[in-house]
């Protein structure tokens, strides 16, 4: 129950898995513990290597064990974030750097590969970019875990709390879930992390409400406080008043009915009020993305292969990634797969990049197009492994941040390339495959009618697109708050570019966040989008809203929108709209 002896104080953070729990807190203390230093003998060299080996393996055997047990509870495409960790455990490169400094030095081992580590983690703090930080959290996870076993410290064991608590960190890792019984965790609350986290990934899984950028919580909450979580908008109440609580039980009452309604729409058809056909398509990572219920999806709108590369921690081989392409494609059971080729680069995948260390700026650096362009044989690969998979059901090709058509012409070289290779060699392949360019840089949204050429179809990719239209870097704090998707640049951009589009008679969908935006997906239907792709969550709720506007509405809304000259009221309509909508019946 509430705690009246205290006074009601309110933490705000960023709300990365909805829902709202309230009960005790448990802080979880990330203490850095300094390794010790010390000399050894040259002959005990040999016996501080096999130390090292041996708590490799135990640690090896921990994530495992983490891994089975997330497969089982919340499905296998979520636990593959502990591949990174294996990944990160073997690095070739860390244990290179260890054992050479136990040659040249008389340290004993932990110490030598917490210097290794810690050369590695100065060299990526150096990019500023959110996989990178991701990656950060996981060489610092798994190189405690290891020197854990290396000095025979123990973490405390949370399994062993009987009550269900609210977790609060400075940092919860991925790996903090093995020591929880899952049914116990009421909530989790950092001062780090981001929606894109790990943390924040596992927490919608298991459907576990996650605030993260809360400062200081750590400090200012204790043990045993009383807190409020609201998963929905990112607040946290401390030593909530009884009032205080009735609201928000009664506000998750609401939202919950309000999920049935939504999800109630998925056997729908796909169709206005006036009867204009629509279609929602999901984003995925891979087979396990993809839901059971098909039926109730258009296809597959954005398979991010880049995902499968990163997991691998190299490049596949042809074979390897027929065998993921397959595997979707199956699943889809015959709906439609666009497989979007390697958006490496940028923030994804340094271990594959050496130059990516080089740049100053990989966002608009060497990557996706560019990298493939320039390392054929990867591309050609690649390529090879979606046309086999295009002769198991419908596949269509979608290539990622084209700045000209040079680029798809190049690229639609290759793949001619490829089918005459597999035609040589007997292999079955779709032969008319589409081929399709992502828009998401300014110089090809302005250039849509030249790029649509040489394109079968256009999906518009509105994350970078709305960070290159506003030169604001979305996970940079200092300018985040100017990261504006109803800037009228960004209206009149996306509206030039489905107009274009249909100008030239080729299909255009949004792929982006946007799509899943249910205060934007009015406008984007009166703009003449009829394809939306999205995670498979957002599918009912955008489903529902579009189901409840006419075509003539949304047209309307389009038309006032273009007239704006501010975000503000651009904002300001939309949600008046989305408002006056949900309250029809």
């Amino acid at each position: 129950m509430a705690s009246g002896a205290n006074n009601e104080f309110e933490l705000k953070g960023l709300s990365v898995s909805k829902g709202i729990a309230h009960g005790e807190a448990f802080v979880m203390l990330n203490t850095d513990f300094k390794v010790p230093v010390y000399e050894i003998k040259p002959s005990d060299k040999e016996r501080e290597r096999e130390r090292l080996q041996t708590a490799i393996i135990r640690a090896r055997e921990d994530i495992l064990k983490v891994k089975a047990e997330l497969s089982e509870s919340v499905g296998e495409a979520e636990a593959a974030i502990f591949d990174a960790h294996l990944l990160v455990l073997e690095d070739v490169a860390i244990l290179q750097e260890t054992f050479g400094m136990l040659e040249r030095e008389n340290f004993n081992v932990e110490y030598c590969y917490s210097c290794a580590v810690d050369k590695f983690i100065g060299a990526f703090e150096k990019i500023d970019d959110p996989f990178i930080r991701e990656r950060i959290a996981d060489l610092k996870d798994v190189s405690k875990r290891v020197i854990d076993k290396m000095l025979g410290r123990s973490t405390l064991n949370m399994g062993i709390l009987s009550d269900p608590l609210i977790l609060v960190s400075s940092d919860f890792a991925p790996s903090d879930f093995a020591l929880v019984d899952k049914s116990k965790i009421l909530a989790i609350i950092t001062e780090k992390g981001s929606q894109t986290s790990h943390t924040a990934i596992l927490s919608r899984s298991l459907g576990i409400p996650c605030i993260v950028g809360v400062e200081g919580v750590a400090e200012k909450v204790s043990t045993g406080q009383f807190l409020l979580v609201d998963g929905y908008n990112g607040n946290i109440v401390a030593n909530p008043t009884e009032n205080t609580l009735r609201h928000y039980t009664e506000l998750e009452s609401v939202h919950r009915e309000v999920q049935k309604l939504f999800d109630s729409a998925l056997p729908m058809p796909s169709s206005t009020l006036d009867g204009e056909q629509f279609e929602l398509f999901i984003n995925i990572s891979g087979a396990a993305d993809i839901p059971q219920a098909m039926e109730n999806y258009a296809g597959v709108g954005l398979f991010r292969t880049e995902n499968f590369f990163l997991d691998m921690g190299a490049f596949p081989d042809e074979d390897a990634q027929y065998e993921a392409y397959a595997a979707a494609v199956k699943a889809a059971k015959g709906k439609p797969v666009v497989i979007r080729t390697l958006d490496l680069g940028g923030d994804k995948n340094l271990s594959l990049m050496k130059m990516v260390n080089k740049e100053e700026n990989p966002f608009m650096g060497y990557r996706a197009i560019r990298f493939c362009l320039d390392h054929k044989d990867c591309f050609k690969q690649q390529l090879r492994a979606i046309l086999r998979a295009g002769a198991l059901g419908p596949v269509k090709i979608l290539l990622p941040m084209i700045c000209s058509i040079r680029e798809v012409e190049r690229a639609r070289g290759m793949i001619e390339e490829a089918k005459e290779d597999l035609r040589k060699e007997g292999k079955a392949f779709d032969s008319n495959i589409q081929v399709g360019s992502m828009i998401e840089v300014p110089s090809a949204a302005l250039t849509i009618d030249i790029i649509a050429k040489a394109s079968d179809f256009i999906s518009i990719g509105t994350n970078d697109l709305i960070q290159y239209i506003l030169a604001v870097d979305r996970v940079n704090d200092m300018v985040a708050h100017l990261y504006e998707p109803t800037h009228p640049a960004v209206i009149r951009i996306i509206d030039h570019v489905v107009r274009r589009a249909q100008q030239a008679g080729i299909p255009v969908s949004v792929c982006g966040e946007l799509a899943a935006d249910p205060t934007f997906c009015s406008l984007l239907l009166g703009m003449g989008i009829r394809q939306f792709s999205m995670s498979a969550k957002s599918v009912g709720e955008i489903k529902y809203l579009l189901r409840k506007i006419s075509l003539k509405q949304a047209v309307d809304l389009r038309n006032d929108v273009m007239a704006l000259t501010r975000s503000r009221h651009v904002i300001s309509r939309l949600r008046s709209f989305h408002y006056e909508i949900m309250q029809s019946k």
